[in-house]
């Protein structure tokens, strides 16, 4: 759809989203009174901006004062048919319902872009290695592709050495999980004589946490599975809103049920595409629980040229970059976790596992880097002089002189979700 067009339709469904929220949503019937918007008045992108925000305390504020959904939802629990809730990572977990609507046809609608996007079709086998619960994680994903006539094979309830074995047995050739496990579940393959290039395995879908943007994990991922890496990028409040086509040239975003925005993080002032800025997102579809104006905290830089695809769609060049509430400030220098992974996973000698021990300020101490070998035959002085390497990479592209603290083997904690990749010493 031409751009034009596009925008004209997505303002119409804001305006009927503005309504809808004032009906059903006291939360936002409070937010859009005190502002003086009324829908018909939203004729453009000037007046968007006079929108006021959402971000995520305000969820946590408004569950916590009416316990437990919240007034900020828009349907009743008689009239929801799934439950989730966020990962907590960040505070409290915020609890969204959703209806038999949003279920069955929302999300469906959404993740069919990102089915076409990824080229998966009916003769793919999806393996899917997650335990369910309250966490979303990949019940929509592996619901959508199911009714689109992928055969799914679910990988729940077994260990990472058997799912391996399950994936091959059942001749799976695609598998979704976060960046850090898929790449957790190669080196299992590794030490169980698995050869994952070998096998059937063809495409591979990460979300949930930065890895599939990053460059170098994006290309470790892709060396060790031999198969093709996509991004895949949502939340369980705002629900999925991006991914990457066939094409690898950015993260598409589903302007068609998203408005999206990309604002300075201190001024809150739109910026211009190529710049890097806090995305701010409006879903014009959700029934359940839709947000407006909400700030997701992910860094991204907006691309609105056509894909080689031939989608229009605005594309964020590199996917989410980081995330505001990540970044951590240190000897000066504003640090994002993501900057470091990228300099450690051009490292051969060292795992795709780390961690970064941020000191209290003032102790004097230095920013600490936790790595492992990638093998266990190296040598002392390869590990030496791979760690030293690390150090003038980290101290020449962000001008902080770490500490690399080599851990044994298997030592740093391992996880099927979002890794804890930061940890700050009190």
């Amino acid at each position: 759809m031409p751009r034009a067009q596009r925008e004209q339709l997505q303002l119409q469904r804001l305006r009927d989203q503005l309504h809808y929220v004032h009906e059903r949503s006291p939360f936002y019937r409070r937010k859009l009174d005190a502002a003086g918007i009324r829908p018909d008045n939203i004729r453009g992108t000037e007046d968007v901006r006079r929108i006021p925000f959402t971000d995520k305390e305000e969820l946590r504020l408004s569950q916590a004062s009416n316990p437990p959904w919240g007034d900020f939802g828009c349907i009743s629990p008689r009239e929801a048919v799934r439950v989730f809730q966020t990962s907590g990572t960040t505070g409290r977990p915020v609890r969204i319902m959703l209806s038999r609507k949003d279920w069955h046809e929302t999300f469906y609608e959404q993740f069919m872009h990102f089915r076409c996007g990824f080229g998966l079709t009916e003769d793919d086998v999806l393996f899917v290695p997650f335990n369910y619960g309250l966490y979303i994680a990949w019940w929509g994903f592996q619901t959508t592709m199911e009714r689109a006539g992928l055969m799914i094979i679910p990988g729940g309830g077994l260990s990472s050495r058997d799912r391996l074995r399950a994936m091959l047995d059942w001749g799976a050739t695609a598998i979704c999980g976060t960046p850090s496990y898929l790449l957790y579940l190669a080196e299992t393959a590794r030490k169980n004589g698995i050869d994952l290039p070998a096998s059937r395995i063809r495409k591979m879908v990460a979300a949930g946490e930065p890895g599939a943007s990053i460059l170098s994990t994006k290309k470790a991922l892709e060396s060790q599975w031999g198969a093709e890496c996509f991004d895949d990028i949502g939340s369980t409040e705002i629900s999925n809103f991006g991914y990457e086509c066939i094409r690898h040239q950015g993260t598409h975003v589903v302007e068609s049920m998203f408005i999206a925005e990309v604002l300075d993080p201190e001024t809150l002032e739109p910026l211009p595409d190529g710049q890097v800025g806090e995305l701010v997102l409006t879903n014009l579809c959700c029934e359940s629980m839709p947000l407006i104006r909400y700030r997701t905290r992910d860094l991204v830089r907006f691309d609105r040229t056509p894909c080689d695809c031939g989608r229009t769609n605005l594309r964020l060049d590199g996917g989410v970059l980081g995330r505001s509430d990540d970044m951590f400030h240190f000897a000066g220098v504003n640090i994002f976790p993501g900057q470091i992974q990228h300099l450690l996973h051009e490292v051969n000698e060292f795992s795709q596992e780390y961690q970064l021990v941020v000191p209290r300020m003032g102790s004097g101490r230095h920013l600490r880097i936790r790595v492992e070998p990638a093998q266990e035959h190296l040598s002392e002085a390869q590990l030496n002089k791979a760690r030293d390497f690390l150090i003038e990479a980290v101290k020449y592209r962000i001008t902080v002189t770490p500490e690399v603290e080599v851990c044994e083997i298997g030592s740093l904690p391992r996880v099927e979700g979002k890794a804890k990749r930061l940890i700050r010493e009190d």
